[in-house]
């Protein structure tokens, strides 16, 4: 379905974790926007990022021990 060359290097996998946090992030702070109508950073939004950050890593995790099994 994709290529993994997109997990072959842990900084790149840092950087893509880190922009997939900041998305996640700035999806939630909107949403605070559209329903408060405040534009803060709160904490569920700082949790949302976090958690999108710490999934991102451990699929990576995941797809860069198949990688070494499969070599």
């Amino acid at each position: 379905m994709f290529d993994d060359r997109a997990f072959r290097t842990w900084p790149r996998v840092i950087t893509v974790a880190l922009t997939f946090a900041f998305l996640f992030g700035l999806i939630a702070v909107l949403s605070d926007l559209l329903f408060d109508g405040v534009l803060r950073l709160s904490p569920r939004a700082l949790g949302f990022g976090l958690l999108a950050f710490i999934g991102y890593l451990g699929v990576a995790g995941l797809i860069r021990s198949r990688m070494e099994d499969t070599d």
